[in-house]
């Protein structure tokens, strides 16, 4: 007897920004091309043993063990010294691996929904994040990739999830009622209350303390927070004797639509991902967190951008980091 299976047509969804990147190259303050390893695909490598002359021998020597070998201070050494890279250069942008092509665009597929966005990490997705206008918005069209299989119960409880997130969504958007009560309603917390889902900021730092670091940047903003805690006083959400939530934040500029929009697309990022490994809670309640570490010390970080470009690459790029965090917010 033939069963015949029900076939889906794959849906693409895309945040409202995401069309609108281009990498600015030396325009930026930062460099993807340095403290990161950066993995040259195989089709890739096949592709540079047969560029000829000098350049082709600079790019083979400069290959080991599936990598480009870093130069001192971790610099890509395709990185001149404008902060242009010299592949591109040389031989166009179809010549790029693919993770220097693709970077800093991310993508999850859930059966046939397949989810594309922006890292963080790089300061121009960013700055469009936070300079979109109104809500957050997504655009979603059919697409001709193949869908990741799932049985129909999966695809229940995949539906169950992103209806939640999408009442998240919905709540963070309501611009009739305020900030605060918006977050109150989807984390639990008010959002004047810097400091959740903690009671004072030295547990901030102690969770962010207890990540592993992508180098010295990280490290001496981890200082200069320390500093901040140690001569601020016991900075606590519920001692009145110690200064208020709102003195404590200090350089913070987010407007409520910047936090909203930051809020949302952390969710967008991170929530869904519960279908693979659980811990639903500690994906919400890292928005929280990263949104407060980021307006909390935002002069440390160096503005709001910085803020956000750091906390993303420190945390969101390392598996063994986000467990840490996932698992520490997820026990509240």
């Amino acid at each position: 007897m033939y069963i015949s299976r029900q076939v889906y047509k794959m849906i693409l969804r895309k945040p409202d920004f995401y069309d609108k990147f281009k990498c600015i190259a030396s325009r930026c303050t930062d460099t993807c091309c340095v403290g990161w390893e950066i993995d040259v695909d195989e089709a890739s490598q096949e592709a540079y043993r047969k560029v000829a002359g000098t350049f082709g021998d600079k790019l083979r020597a400069n290959i080991e063990d599936g990598h480009f070998k870093l130069l001192p201070h971790d610099r890509c050494p395709f990185l001149d010294a404008n902060n242009l890279c010299e592949i591109y250069a040389n031989l166009g942008e179809g010549a790029l691996c693919d993770i220097c092509r693709e970077h800093p665009r991310f993508v999850e597929v859930y059966g046939d929904i397949m989810e594309r966005g922006l890292g963080l990490c790089c300061e121009e997705a960013a700055r469009l994040l936070l300079e979109g206008e109104g809500p957050l918005a997504f655009t979603t069209k059919e697409c001709d990739e193949p869908e990741d299989e799932i049985d129909e119960e999966d695809r229940e409880i995949r539906d169950q999830v992103l209806c939640e997130r999408e009442k998240f969504f919905t709540a963070l958007a309501d611009s009739t009622i305020p900030l605060s009560e918006r977050v109150l309603q989807v984390f639990g917390y008010k959002g004047d209350n810097v400091f959740a889902p903690f009671n004072d900021a030295r547990e901030i730092y102690a969770l962010l303390e207890k990540t592993e670091s992508f180098g010295p940047a990280w490290d001496d903003t981890l200082s200069r927070i320390k500093v901040r805690i140690e001569t601020s006083g016991s900075i606590m959400q519920n001692d009145a004797s110690a200064k208020n939530a709102t003195a404590f934040q200090g350089e913070s500029d987010f407007t409520d639509n910047e936090s909203a929009r930051l809020l949302a697309y952390l969710i967008y990022r991170h929530y869904a991902k519960c279908l693979f490994d659980g811990r639903e809670q500690g994906k919400l309640q890292f928005a929280l967190f990263f949104w407060n570490a980021a307006r909390l010390f935002t002069k440390e970080f160096g503005g709001k951008v910085n803020a956000i470009k750091m906390l993303s690459r420190q945390l969101e790029y390392s598996d063994e980091n986000m467990e840490i965090l996932e698992s520490a917010l997820d026990s509240l």
